[in-house]
């Protein structure tokens, strides 16, 4: 049974970059990602300048890639609206392209690498994990970082609920529409549903949206059943989708949890980052920044020899204010009330907006 430093078990934003800075600080790493290749996955694809800070620090420049500039922020509550400049200059890139950039830049740095693998359990020795595949050998490693997403994995403790349905569609829109996207993201707060709306490289709109299981069943599947919804909630949102063309067979799909929360009952053995560590409310611009400052953190803690609880109190400590905050901006925009004094107050005070970013 092979024995090395660290096992990162997969390969998204959070266990790439956690892999890349411990290979590029020439330890030995191995990356196990049970897809094939880089593809497509539900997310708003917002990097923030913490974002972009740290891919740059990796070796990934998002621009190079095709990433495009994002300085305005709409939102949208019933037939009233509201924009605000960012403080800061965004950018947006698909998860495609971003996953990919990722793993090319960490075989890079000297990490190993397999994809196509999936990891079916992993269990706790006296001082080492062994990690069980479906196919190859079984691995033994002294630390495991947990960068599985919101999926699950046997052996480990998860207790966090799935009440919310994510939701997401990359769509080609007519010139006129694309126009009305540039350099800017839209979000439009809806009844059981939050929606964002912004452009990826090349011109592609990415439409992504959480919404409550219930609300989720009453919709129906399919991209028809999807825009019929969403153009009768928002008479914005139906000027957009309008003549978009879809560029999928059916929107993406995954369950996530509700709120925002850290992971209270984390595997004290585990490095556990991403939304295994953390889970932030949706369109708050944050999630990737959580992704990537995790993962880097756990390496940075694995370096200097720290273990896995010093690692989550210091994550705890990084996390936890925008994590509170973002729940209080949620709450408020569960309820019709709540909406009306988000809109109110962003209406009144153009600065608001730029200071809760």
């Amino acid at each position: 049974m092979n024995m090395v430093e660290t096992i990162v078990v997969g390969g998204g934003p959070s266990g790439a970059s956690a892999a890349c800075a411990l290979a590029s600080a020439g330890r030995d790493v191995v990356l196990l990602e049970r897809s094939a290749g880089p593809h497509h996955k539900v997310c708003g694809e917002f990097l923030s300048i913490e974002t972009q800070e740290i891919l740059r620090q990796l070796g990934v420049d998002p621009v190079a890639h095709g990433a495009v500039p994002v300085e305005t922020v709409g939102i949208h509550i019933g037939r009233r609206q509201t924009a605000a400049r960012l403080p800061f200059r965004a950018l947006s890139l698909s998860r495609l392209r971003l996953d990919q950039a990722l793993l090319v830049r960490t075989r890079e740095a000297g990490a190993d690498v397999r994809t196509d693998v999936a990891v079916q359990r992993v269990m706790r020795g006296d001082d080492h994990w062994e990690v069980q595949c479906a196919d190859g050998p079984h691995l033994r490693s002294r630390n495991l970082i947990l960068a599985t997403g919101k999926q699950g994995l046997r052996g480990l403790r998860d207790s966090r609920d799935t009440s919310l349905v994510g939701l997401k569609m990359h769509l080609r829109l007519p010139r006129s529409r694309n126009a009305m996207l540039e350099r800017r993201v839209d979000l439009f707060m809806l009844d059981r549903s939050y929606v964002g709306f912004e452009l990826v490289e090349d011109g592609i709109a990415n439409l992504c949206l959480v919404m409550t299981r219930g609300l989720a069943q009453q919709v129906g599947s399919g991209w028809p059943a999807l825009r019929a919804h969403l153009a009768a909630a928002s008479s914005q949102l139906a000027e957009y989708l309008a003549a978009a063309e879809p560029q999928f067979d059916k929107p993406l799909a995954v369950v996530c949890p509700a709120g925002g929360h850290l992971d209270h009952e984390s595997e004290p053995e585990a490095y556990r980052v991403g939304d295994r560590l953390a889970h932030i409310p949706p369109f708050t611009g944050d999630g990737l920044a959580i992704a990537v400052a995790s993962g880097t953190l756990a390496a940075q803690h694995i370096i200097l020899g720290l273990p896995p609880k010093t690692y989550i109190a210091a994550a705890r400590a990084l996390t936890g204010r925008p994590i509170r905050l973002a729940r209080i901006v949620s709450r408020l925009a569960a309820s019709h009330a709540g909406r009306g004094l988000i809109i109110g107050g962003a209406s009144l005070v153009p600065g608001l907006v730029a200071a809760v970013v």
